[in-house]
């Protein structure tokens, strides 16, 4: 998992070339405003990550589910569809 670090909006505009490279290099920094809201700034190659797992768990979910209720095909079937390819 990448580094985290944590910054003030006043720190961060005093350091938005160099936070800019830290996010670049995996780090996510989280910006936090004096009202207390927070807010994450991360690498667009860790957004994309993120958002194929979350696919990757939504389709385990389903086919959790699915053999739950037993539709589908089991893993026997499965097996023998790939062994004819």
């Amino acid at each position: 998992m990448a580094a985290k670090k944590h910054k003030s909006i006043t720190e961060l505009r005093s350091s938005l070339f160099e936070t800019f490279d830290e996010v670049c290099n995996g780090t996510t920094q989280f910006i936090t405003h004096k009202n207390g809201n927070v807010v994450a700034m991360l690498s667009s190659e860790e957004l994309e990550r993120l958002k194929s797992e979350i696919e990757l768990h939504k389709n385990l979910a389903i086919g959790y589910a699915q053999a739950l209720r037993e539709e589908g095909i089991s893993s026997n079937e499965l097996k023998k569809k790939f062994e004819k390819k």
